[in-house]
């Protein structure tokens, strides 16, 4: 009697839709994501330019709960 140690298995496809799509899915969501921050950052860099040359003399009245000032 003669034990086999190979195994008979069916060959799958290496590329086939179903990972086609879920990887550019991936590639999709992510490069929104992307995009979002991307935007999100020249908004901060803006900001930043933008208030340090700008001396406001305007007094910030705020009374919320989420003054950092009055939590800490």
């Amino acid at each position: 009697m003669i034990v086999s140690t190979s195994y008979n298995y069916s060959e799958r496809k290496i590329f086939d839709v179903q990972t086609f799509i879920e990887a550019l899915r991936f590639i999709i969501v992510n490069l929104i994501l992307a995009i979002i921050f991307l935007f999100l950052t020249f908004e901060e860099i803006d900001w930043a330019f933008v208030s340090s040359k700008e001396k406001s003399n305007d007094t910030v009245i705020d009374n919320t709960v989420w003054n950092i000032k009055t939590i800490f």
